[in-house]
């Protein structure tokens, strides 16, 4: 991406304040496929093949999305729409507008699979839902609590490296037909093997946090960015304390910090709720160190 002209709000994007009388290519953007920009008399917006939005230049009136009026010389990522697919921006004066696809009931963005495809039949979703745990035509057998949850070794090797890992290394969980899971409750192990049957999977906030730690373990990036968003999507002032304590204890870093982010700026409310006893001392007193 080339801008030039006038510059001394930061809205030519290299950095300074500084006029360019000739296009000159951001650096920033370097190796960044933008597929759309849109400018309004003082700054200016990118958005990304993927779906990401970039703004820089004068930032009154929160216009950037950054959360501040903050004047900003370089491209920066606009970290509130990183959990949303955008497809159009637009801007004018003082203000920024993005249009976004959001998640369907499937798991997928509307429109994913491209203009001239269809996406899956539900009957098609629902016949690999029924798979997870069907002993019939089962060829491995996982015990989490105790309990046998029947899986298809060729299933699970295509959709996740950490399978296909397991079984083809000699190790004896490549030749057992039961292997033991540990540390896993057994209902978030089922979600899991439901994700990578369907590609989909309905996540309630009170598996959010087990979900992202067992996804975080068998290295399945999209299933931890969509516990990201359930998390981000449906704390409120009751439930966000309990949260953040559930993912402070399991040494959830990413959920922690998404719920502290909530707890610090609703935290008026919040330390007059009932739900902040659920939060231990230390805890509390980390919330006290980040508030303004």
């Amino acid at each position: 991406m080339y801008t030039f002209g006038g510059g001394e709000h930061g809205q030519l994007g290299h950095g300074d304040k500084v006029n360019k009388v000739k296009p000159t290519a951001i650096e920033a953007l370097e190796g960044i496929y933008v597929s759309q920009i849109t400018c309004g008399w003082s700054h200016s917006v990118a958005l990304t093949s993927n779906g990401r939005v970039y703004t820089w230049g004068n930032g009154d009136h929160g216009k950037l999305g950054h959360g501040s009026g903050k004047k900003v010389s370089t491209p920066q990522m606009v970290e509130k729409l990183k959990d949303h697919k955008v497809v159009r921006v637009a801007s004018y004066n003082e203000h920024t507008a993005a249009l976004v696809e959001p998640f369907d009931d499937s798991g997928n963005f509307p429109g994913a699979f491209g203009a001239s495809s269809f996406p899956v039949t539900q009957s098609f979703l629902q016949d690999m839902r029924d798979l997870v745990d069907d002993d019939e035509y089962s060829d491995v057998t996982f015990l989490v609590d105790d309990q046998p949850i029947h899986a298809h070794r060729a299933i699970l090797a295509r959709r996740c490296d950490h399978f296909a890992a397991m079984f083809r290394s000699g190790m004896r969980e490549s030749v057992e037909r039961e292997i033991r899971i540990p540390n896993i409750p057994r209902p978030v192990f089922l979600l899991l093997m439901e994700y990578l049957y369907t590609d989909s999977v309905k996540i309630d906030l009170e598996h959010s946090v087990d979900l992202y730690i067992a996804a975080d373990l068998y290295q399945l990036e999209r299933l931890r960015e969509m516990c990201c968003v359930v998390v981000r999507r449906n704390l409120t002032g009751d439930n966000a304390p309990f949260v953040l304590q559930n993912a402070t204890d399991a040494h959830c870093q990413v959920l922690k910090e998404i719920c502290m982010e909530y707890i610090v700026s609703n935290f008026d409310v919040i330390s007059k709720s009932d739900g902040i006893k659920a939060v231990s001392h230390p805890l509390l007193l980390e919330i006290l160190s980040l508030r303004p």
